[in-house]
């Protein structure tokens, strides 16, 4: 990535890759939970995706 505005473009994307993987696990702990009704596969995916989400705010806050 190079030339203009690379920086926000990284920080886009890691923005946008953070969402999709967050969607992803919450969207497989809630098909995971409606086939088995176990609440401890959605509880894991869930904070599993709160802890992403917090380590791409911190790197997004770093790249700006």
């Amino acid at each position: 990535m190079t030339g203009y505005g690379a920086s926000t473009d990284a920080a886009t994307w890691i923005a946008v890759l953070v969402a999709v993987v967050i969607a992803f696990l919450v969207g497989v702990g809630l098909l995971q939970f409606s086939l088995t009704g176990n609440v401890g596969d959605l509880a894991r995916n869930l904070s599993i995706g709160a802890l992403l989400a917090l380590f791409g705010a911190g790197f997004h806050r770093k790249w700006h």
